[in-house]
């Protein structure tokens, strides 16, 4: 099976974030942490984005760092490896407010990339 192109990887990360944006849209962080198929799907998505961002070449990486792809990866890292640990406000916080601002960012760098 070939390699997914860092292009797509990005698209990955495009719609993991749309995914956890829908996912928690109109909820409270107490709905939130309420909600355990929320919380799953949301901490899911975020392994996904991690994963995603590990493939990303570190020359891309370089031309934009404004995109948090170290905190991308470490997230990840959180999720798969300390789960039990997770701060669901961390979790919480990142989908609300920190997810929404990177996608415009993600888009230019696919319409700009060749």
């Amino acid at each position: 099976m070939p390699a997914k192109s860092w292009k797509v990887r990005l698209d990955d990360i495009l719609e993991a974030t749309t995914r956890i944006s829908t996912y928690v849209s109109g909820m409270t962080f107490d709905q939130f942490a309420a909600d355990q198929r929320t919380v799953d799907a949301v901490l899911h998505n975020f392994a996904v984005i991690g994963e995603a961002a590990r493939h990303v070449p570190s020359e891309v990486e370089g031309k934009y760092p404004i995109i948090p792809w170290a905190r991308m990866r470490g997230m990840r890292n959180v999720v798969v490896h300390e789960y039990s640990g997770i701060d669901l406000v961390i979790i919480w916080e990142t989908a609300t407010g920190d997810l929404p601002p990177i996608v415009p960012l993600l888009q230019r760098i696919l319409e700009h990339e060749p």
